[in-house]
C-alpha cells in the first residue's frame, strides 16, 4: 500500500511528525508527500486556486488514484494526524469497496480553523481526511474530471459507488471525541504547531516525536 500525506508548505513540521509517527511502527512504509506546487509543475494538478482553501492539499488528495496509475491500494491522510499504530492495519477495512473512510456523524465545526480561515460545516465532513483507495476501481477519477469537479462533490465522496467503513479510532477528532484508545489522533481543530494548542494535554505525544526528529 502506498501512503500519501497532504503537505502544506506553511506547516512542514506537521507533515514530518505525521510521517515519523507511522515509521515508528513500520520503518518500511512507502510514504509520499502530496505537494500541490510540485504537482502543478508536473502538469498533474490543474485546479484553479480557491480563496479560503483550508490547506494546500484540500484537493490534491483526490489525485491519489491517478498518481498510482489506477493500480493497487493507496492511503491518504491529512498532515495533522498522529499515528499510534501501523497504518497497514487499514487494509482490513477496504474489502471490495471503492474507498474506505471513517464515517463521522455530522457535527458543528468551530467557526474558524486554527489559522483563522472559516471552518465550514458540510455533509460527510472529515470523511475525506483519511481515505483508503482501491485505485483499480477509480479509473473515472481522471485529470480532466478532477480539475473541474466541485469541492462538495469531491469531499462528500459522491464519486464513489461503494464506501467501506473504518472504525472511529483510526481518525479520532481531538476536541470532539474521547481519544484515549485512538489508533490515530487527528488534530482537526488545530495542532501543537499553533500557539493556542501547543500546551494542550493531547499535544504531549506530538511534541515527543517532533523533538526526536
Amino acid at each position: 500500500m502506498k501512503i500519501f500525506i497532504g503537505h502544506d508548505s506553511k506547516y512542514p513540521q506537521a507533515t514530518e511528525v505525521c510521517k515519523q509517527s507511522m515509521l515508528n511502527f513500520n520503518s518500511k512504509l512507502n510514504i509520499n508527500y502530496l505537494d500541490k506546487f510540485k504537482l502543478k509543475e508536473q502538469g498533474i494538478y490543474g485546479r484553479e486556486d480557491i480563496p479560503g482553501e483550508s490547506t494546500e492539499f484540500s484537493f490534491t488528495r483526490f489525485y491519489v488514484p491517478l498518481l498510482c496509475n489506477y493500480k493497487g491500494i493507496a492511503m491518504f491522510c491529512d498532515n495533522d494526524f498522529l499515528w499510534r499504530c501501523n497504518p497497514l492495519e487499514l487494509l482490513d477495512y477496504l474489502g471490495d469497496n471503492d474507498v474506505a473512510v471513517v464515517k463521522h456523524p455530522t457535527y458543528k465545526a468551530t467557526d474558524n480553523k486554527m489559522d483563522g480561515i472559516e471552518n465550514k460545516t458540510y455533509p460527510r465532513k472529515n470523511w475525506s481526511s483519511l481515505m483508503v483507495f482501491n485505485c483499480n476501481k477509480l479509473q473515472h477519477l481522471e485529470k480532466a474530471y478532477l480539475d473541474k469537479a466541485s469541492p462538495s462533490l469531491l469531499h462528500e465522496l459522491r464519486w464513489a459507488y461503494n464506501i467501506g467503513e473504518i472504525p472511529m479510532e483510526y481518525n479520532c477528532l481531538v476536541g470532539h471525541y474521547k481519544c484515549n484508545n485512538a489508533r490515530a489522533l487527528h488534530y482537526t481543530n488545530g495542532g501543537p504547531w499553533f500557539d493556542q494548542y501547543k500546551n494542550s494535554e493531547s499535544s504531549v505525544p506530538w511534541w515527543k516525536i517532533y523533538e526526536s526528529l
